[in-house]
């Protein structure tokens, strides 16, 4: 009866003084296949020593989207999250500690997704111009005229209108 609980008195010492993992790496691959907007994000953490068994992280997508990862008991060193990207561009794919049991660190890299093997690359619009949210299909996209950034000044008894595409006075 007296060795377990010496035993458990030594583990939870070692853990006491024990270093959370450090993030080690963050990699990413982009699918074939959906335009190339679909893609495998791949984390590591290095452990300094057995008895730092657990740590959580969040992946911090680039276009808003949040995954959360964690490293218990017995997993491998390497986790990987599968996400889908909704428009092209290139995005900054960040990874950082969180929660209780936060793996020490930040790693982040770069990826472009989204053009659908179209050689041109993500369309790009004339200045003063935007490109239509959800139009890229493919060698297909629409532009649209991007509002002044202050409305006009209108004369005394108009108002300044932006509707459809227009912008003016009435």
């Amino acid at each position: 009866m007296r060795r377990p609980a010496v035993g458990l008195a030594l583990l939870a010492w070692a853990g006491a003084g024990a270093a959370a993992p450090r993030l080690d790496s963050v990699s990413v691959q982009v699918l074939s296949g959906k335009g190339g907007s679909d893609v495998v994000i791949s984390v590591s953490i290095e452990r300094p020593s057995l008895m730092d068994l657990t740590c959580s992280a969040a992946i911090d997508t680039g276009d808003g989207g949040r995954i959360p990862i964690a490293w218990n008991l017995g997993d491998s060193r390497t986790k990987t999250a599968r996400y889908e990207y909704k428009r092209p561009g290139t995005y900054r794919v960040r990874v950082s500690g969180a929660g209780n049991e936060a793996c020490v660190g930040a790693k982040e890299t770069s990826l472009s997704v989204g053009t659908g093997g179209h050689a041109a690359g993500t369309p790009r619009c004339p200045a003063g111009w935007t490109l239509a949210e959800d139009s890229v299909k493919g060698a297909r996209y629409t532009c649209r005229a991007r509002p002044p950034a202050q409305p006009l000044r209108c004369a005394e008894g108009t108002t300044y209108f932006a509707e459809g595409g227009e912008i003016g006075c009435r």
